[in-house]
């Protein structure tokens, strides 16, 4: 097992290498935030640092002036308050035309490259070198427009049917090992670090007839395949092949390929650079019967992990890199007799072996068997992590062994367990690894450019971590990769809140009722550094779910006696929706969030889902009838009726009648509308009642439905077609929209802005005979729906393929289309002609939520992350707004995709 992780880990060493048998299965996103694939899903660059992430998906952060993070640009990025609003990189669309995903990840001086999911090779950054091998010049960048990412991004020619499994790069190369166990390697060939017994071509890649099967495998010896591979940063490289043996090639200056005779007093003869050499090389030796796990390569210096757990270390020796504790200028392997049984092992301390190893420039680090972390060698910026900027390796009188502290990365936040790594990088100036529990990242090192991803500079200058004291440890903040995430959306007029995956609740936007639930009647979200971690929760304890009606929010809460579910509302208490008897506002003091109590719905009656309109809710209890409390105008409440319930404490409990459904009907799902109500009932149909002005309740007339006396008795269920069942209502300001049983979407009422998808603006369900022909929306060739949500003048679908449609009133970019202009009220918008929402490179959705009383729209995003757009009110969408003609997002061009950012939320540390 050590075996195996050595091999997983070092693989990502100097070079950023990975391979993309190591990943893991793609987990669930944690509570906290995104979450890391396996030991293959990291990479540390010179001054970048990226991951591939749940989904395997790629994120980039730090210097970015040749492009290196593939974001279309060359702004450098994570030195921001949060990494929230970095989009994942484009690797363009598989033959399904689904996103191309990424398996494994290599970090160079200023390119980066990744194996795709369909094992081909995508490189981007600077074409310095030739390291991107896709016939770019010396003197081009690639990635610095979005025009040269996704499909306009080539793959790396790598030979007629071949394909790779790992990869690794620095400043100089890029190297892969293909599907065969074969290495290949372009860039600069100085030295004949490439293998290819020649020097003759400088570049190799600069030109595409350099590549593909014009570039040939490297010749290693008859037979011998190749496990993993480590580039030295000058000019030499090595490979642990498969009868684990290591052979190095490439420039010999500092003794770093180990040769175990070799030519000349100093042994400085360098390989592969003249023909015939490769195919004779002589594997290294370590030692009587000792065969190698894992190497790793700095600037000029190798390790190895052996078979017993040992390390030994030979090359350059500038500041204490290989760790042996003598004079500076000491080397290994330049020499002979320096290596075999001569080469000491690396004194890692008592009864400590390594199960991992990485290096760069003159440092190294390796993962230990006892699973502590100990480095050694150049300690800028405090790479080590040890709290200095001491070089550690290099003291005659003893900074190795027990002496090496090491390396402290903290406990869980919630209790005292240790952090457990399972990966650790090594870039320029900076160290990073993923923790096994939760699988994020933390970094320490230099911070100049961002590539720690704390989204804070440490005080200056220079910005860095590890270098003072009490900066490791659980001081030490994760890379800050994304907001934690949420299982549900709800969106009120102008606020919407969220419940999040650690069981609480976060509201933002207008204020002016108390509907946030934080005790005053501030907006959140309409002014910068009001999100994220300076959000609080509006609940204490977890919620079950939320609801979000006008100007006021529910949320179904455990009960304190039981683990059955109550309902509890604050904000605005007009016309009693709060359900409390209360006469003025809740929640716009600190006091009355703290006693805010569970909703008296009758002797041990418990609620299973409800739904806020207007003014009015209504919650399906646990016995399946339906209660509704509220402003009554238009009988919307269901009890033949037009008085308001909960104004008074008399109204609620057993006082408080449920809604008649039918003989023997009972609901499986309630939906409020501004003022109207619709319920699915036990066998699949739909009854609406309440406000009837626009045919909104489906029963091809005007009138309201409810509010006088036996109208509930003698109510008929929507007809919805020939042998037409419901699977989900929705219920808008004055429309309705149901999900078929045949996963078509039919809507009725109001249409004056298209919202019933029907390409015309004329209402439907307000005369005879209009329920009888009423079409199903066009959704496009083949898409069917998942979900619809109905909302003030506009209704969107979440698709089979988790899209999202939106059609009727635009005029805040509630549609997120990037214009202003309504859709569905005139031929030719709906169907194939109408686009999907742009929700950023390779997002899909989980759920999508309008607004019933507002001009907005939200939507849960396959990584439980939020988007939101249309009318800007109050900080309702996050933030302060979108640049361009308006403050409202998703009216303009280029203010959706990645250009949108997700909800900051902040962290949450409950896992």
């Amino acid at each position: 097992m050590a075996a195996l992780a050595a091999s997983l880990l070092a693989s990502a060493c100097a070079g950023g290498g990975a391979e993309t048998g190591d990943l893991e299965e793609p987990v669930l996103a944690a509570s906290g935030e995104l979450r890391v694939l396996g030991p293959s899903a990291i990479a540390a660059g010179s001054n970048h640092t990226c991951a591939i992430f749940e989904g395997g998906f790629v994120k980039c952060w730090g210097k970015n002036d040749s492009a290196q993070l593939g974001l279309g640009d060359t702004a450098n990025r994570g030195m921001s308050t949060t990494n929230d609003s970095i989009p994942f990189v484009n690797l363009g669309t598989n033959s399904s035309g689904q996103p191309h995903t990424a398996k494994a990840i290599a970090a160079g001086g200023g390119h980066t490259c990744a194996i795709l999911d369909d094992d081909t090779v995508k490189c981007w950054g600077t074409g310095s070198n030739s390291v991107l091998g896709i016939g770019v010049t010396i003197f081009d960048t690639i990635g610095d427009s979005p025009s040269e990412m996704g499909n306009s991004l080539p793959t790396v020619n790598l030979g007629t049917g071949r394909t790779a499994k790992a990869i690794y790069a620095n400043s100089y190369r890029t190297c892969v090992i293909l599907d065969n166990d074969r290495a290949k390697c372009w860039g600069a060939n100085i030295y004949g670090s490439l293998g290819q017994d020649t020097t003759a071509d400088t570049y190799v890649g600069d030109n595409a007839a350099d590549m593909g099967d014009n570039l040939p495998p490297i010749e290693l010896g008859a037979g011998r395949t190749v496990k993993s591979l480590a580039l030295a940063l000058e000019h030499f490289t090595c490979a642990l092949l498969d009868n684990d043996t290591v052979k190095c090639w490439g420039n010999n200056s500092f003794g770093g390929l180990g040769l175990p005779g070799g030519t000349g007093p100093d042994r400085s003869t360098d390989l592969g650079d003249q023909a015939g050499e490769m195919s004779g090389i002589q594997p290294i030796d370590f030692g009587t019967g000792r065969t190698v796990q894992a190497i790793a390569a700095g600037e000029n210096h190798v390790c190895a992990v052996l078979d017993n757990g040992q390390v030994k270390c030979w090359g350059a020796n500038e500041i204490g890199e290989l760790g042996y504790d003598d004079d500076n200028t000491i080397r290994r392997g330049d020499d002979p007799n320096e290596m075999g049984d001569n080469l000491p092992p690396v004194d890692l301390g008592t009864n400590l072996a390594a199960k991992a190893i990485t290096a760069n420039g003159s440092r190294t680090c390796v993962l230990l068997t006892n699973d502590g972390i100990k480095c050694w060698g150049l300690n800028w910026y405090g790479a080590l992590g040890l709290g200095d900027t001491t070089a550690r390796g290099n003291d005659p009188t003893g900074s190795m062994g027990d002496a090496l502290p090491f390396v402290d990365i903290g406990t869980e936040i919630v209790g005292a367990t240790p952090l457990v790594p399972t990966t650790i990088v090594a870039g320029g100036d900076h160290t990073c690894i993923i923790e096994s529990t939760h699988s994020q990242i933390k970094c320490w090192g230099s911070d100049v450019y961002g590539q720690l991803g704390v989204g804070m500079m440490a005080p200056g200058p220079p910005p860095a971590r590890g270098d003072e004291p009490g900066e490791m440890g659980s001081s030490l903040p994760f890379a800050s990769t994304g907001s934690q995430t949420v299982h549900q959306v709800a969106v009120g007029y102008n606020h919407v809140c969220a419940h999040l995956n650690g069981g609480g609740v976060k509201c933002w936007g207008y204020n002016g009722a108390g509907q946030l639930g934080l005790g005053d009647a501030d907006a959140r979200g309409d002014v910068n550094g009001e999100m994220g971690v300076s959000l609080d929760e509006s609940l204490i304890g977890v919620v079950e779910s939320i609801i979000a009606g006008e100007s006021f929010t529910c949320a179904l809460q455990e009960l304190p006696s039981s683990s059955l579910t109550g309902i509890k509302c604050w904000g605005s208490s007009f016309g009693g929706k709060l359900g409390n008897g209360a006469t003025s506002n809740q929640g716009d003091s600190v006091a009355e969030m703290s006693s805010l109590d569970f909703i008296n719905l009758g002797t041990n009656r418990t609620v299973k889902s409800a739904s806020a309109g207007n003014s009015h809710v209504c919650a399906v209890l646990d016995d399946d009838t339906l209660k509704c409390w509220g402003s009554n105008s238009s009988g919307q409440l269901g009890l033949d009726d037009t008085t308001n319930r909960g104004v008074s404490s008399s109204d609620m409990g057993n006082l408080l009648s449920t809604v008649y459904l039918g003989a023997s009907r009972t609901a499986r799902a309630v939906a409020t509308g501004a003022n109207h109500t619709c319920v699915l009932l036990d066998n699949n149909t739909v009854k609406c009642w309440g406000e009837n002005g626009s045919g909104q309740l489906g029963r091809d007339d005007t009138i309201d439905q409810g509010d006088q006396a036996n109208e509930m008795q003698n109510l008929q269920a929507v007809y919805l077609g020939a042998n037409r069942t419901a699977k989900a209502i929705s219920a808008g300001a004055e429309h309705s929209c149901a999900l078929l049983d045949d996963d078509t979407v039919k809507c009725w009422g109001h249409n004056g802005y298209g919202q019933l998808g029907l390409e015309s603006s004329s209402n439907r369900g307000d005369a005879a005979g209009e329920m009888a022909v009423l079409p199903a929306v066009s959704l496009g060739s083949g898409r069917t729906a998942k979900a619809v949500s109905a909302g003030r003048n506009h209704t969107c679908a979440l698709l089979d393929d988790n899209t999202i449609k939106c059609w009727g009133r635009n005029h805040r970019g509630q549609l997120g289309l990037g214009n202003s202009a309504t859709s569905g009220d005139s031929a030719g918008e709906m169907g194939d002609s109408l686009p999907t929402v742009d929700l950023g490179f390779g997002r899909r959705a989980k759920a999508v939520v309008t607004s019933t009383n507002g001009h907005s729209t939200c939507a849960l995003l396959d990584t439980s992350h939020i988007k939101c757009w249309g009318e800007s009110v109050g900080g309702n969408l996050g933030g302060p707004g979108c640049t361009g003609g308006t403050q409202h997002c998703g009216d303009a061009a280029g203010e959706m995709g990645d250009a949108l950012p997700i909800i900051n939320l902040g962290r949450s540390y409950l896992y």
